[in-house]
């Protein structure tokens, strides 16, 4: 049996991935999405709401094999059962690099990987001390969470320090509180994420992907991303140093997902993901493009560790090329209606539209790659074709024209007058 930590976002269809090759499953769930895990019929549940010591007696009474995160959340914990278990799992020494931004910069170093400048601020002075060392822009971010959570590119000592204010000692999309701040040095340059699944130390990419990337207002917000056709010599470089940062971060086993810079000076790492690309990423689309899905592939690592180590010899040569909108709705309020979307299926190379929110729903507007307002995928031979048509759909975006969203009223609170104070004597 293997047991998902924290099956969300992309990981639901990891369980179903595991289960479409007759492969026994169950999920595990921190306390923290007891209710999630209470609604949860698709497996076997076990909260993990005991000590560690209770999860790994539970885990061996049920003879568990793999022990693979299914969600960021479930990262860290997913790595400490398999270790308490003695079951395959990434390397344990840099267990923490891969979840901290700062110590992961630092194995890269350890290693001989070329990356950003950075550091680690706790106070304004620390923060002040960093940027004349660093220099600006510089982007400052909480040193553990994911999607893009309170990260923004400050041009100015003023919105660095401000931005530090904001977000540092408050919790982060990962549960966890800015106890530590980030601080990185600006990449310029082309954008890529690179997924993969590993197995005993040897990589399989899945995909190669630009991404397109705006700031508003210093906000980094992906719009979409195209995958490579082909590997030219700079996705080729990419690529390599990608599978570098692994090894140097000990990820031997399971996916992964790495945001790389492609700078003047070659290729730096943002950072890497020790789990499944999110967020909900449905397989459909990947499959028209790939062949197969990262979670497929993960799940066939597990299942038929033969068939997956056959695939290291294979050159990257996906047969389609595919892109992916994660839609912004740039007001809130209440949606009434989805007028852009007879569009946007017309568009040439058009999959696939998941996750749009109901009409009738609260609608809010987000910076964050959460995939919340829905993801839009095309899958179409030619890169310029998924490209205008991706562009296109941007242009619906900006102008308002595929959402049409009502503002929610505001409700008065209403005043109720407090009782009169009762009238005697009141004593005995």
């Amino acid at each position: 049996m293997i047991a998902l930590v924290d099956p969300l976002s992309s990981g639901v269809f990891l369980s179903s991935a595991l289960r479409e090759r007759g492969q026994e499953c169950m999920h595990l769930y921190g306390k923290r999405f007891s209710r999630t895990a209470r609604s949860d019929a698709s497996a076997p549940v076990l909260i993990m709401s005991g000590t560690t010591a209770d999860t790994v007696a539970a885990l061996r009474d049920r003879d568990i094999r793999h022990v693979v995160p299914g969600s960021e959340f479930g990262v860290a914990a997913a790595h400490d059962l398999a270790a308490a278990l003695n079951l395959p799992r990434n390397e344990d020494g840099t267990a923490a690099a891969r979840r901290d931004k700062a110590l992961m910069g630092e194995a890269l170093r350890r290693a001989g990987m070329p990356g950003a400048g950075q550091a680690t601020v706790e106070t304004v002075d620390d923060l002040t001390g960093a940027l004349r060392r660093l220099g600006l822009p510089v982007v400052v971010k909480p040193s553990q969470s994911s999607g893009s959570d309170g990260c923004r590119v400050c041009w100015s000592e003023t919105a660095a320090v401000t931005h530090f204010r904001d977000i540092h000692r408050r919790m982060n999309l990962v549960g966890l509180p800015n106890d530590r701040i980030f601080v990185q040095e600006y990449l310029p340059g082309e954008q890529y994420v690179v997924t993969t699944v590993s197995l005993d130390g040897r990589h399989v990419v899945c995909e190669v992907a630009r991404n397109v990337i705006e700031e508003l207002d210093g906000l980094p917000v992906r719009r979409y991303n195209v995958s490579c056709p082909t590997l030219g010599a700079a996705e080729r470089d990419v690529v390599s140093y990608t599978l570098g940062c692994l090894d140097a971060l000990g990820i031997r086993h399971g996916a992964a997902n790495a945001d790389v810079r492609l700078t003047g000076d070659g290729p730096r790492l943002v950072e890497v993901n020790a789990r499944i690309l999110g967020p909900v990423l449905h397989p459909d689309p990947y499959f028209a493009a790939f062949g197969g899905s990262q979670q497929h592939l993960l799940a066939e690592s597990l299942d038929d560790p033969a068939s997956f180590r056959a695939r290291s010899s294979l050159a990257y040569a996906p047969p389609q090329v595919m892109g992916k909108a994660f839609v912004r709705c740039w007001e809130s309020g209440v949606l009434t209606a989805v007028p852009g979307l007879s569009s946007v299926r017309r568009l040439p190379g058009f999959h696939s539209a998941r996750g749009l929110p109901r009409v009738g729903r609260a609608i809010r507007q987000s910076t964050l790659t959460k995939g919340r307002t829905g993801i839009v995928y095309f899958v179409h031979p030619q890169e310029s074709v998924v490209r205008r048509s991706l562009e296109a759909l941007r242009e619906m975006e900006d102008e308002r024209t595929l959402f049409r969203v009502t503002p929610a009223p505001v409700l008065t609170p209403v005043l109720t007058p407090a009782p009169a104070p009762a009238t005697g004597s009141g004593g005995p």
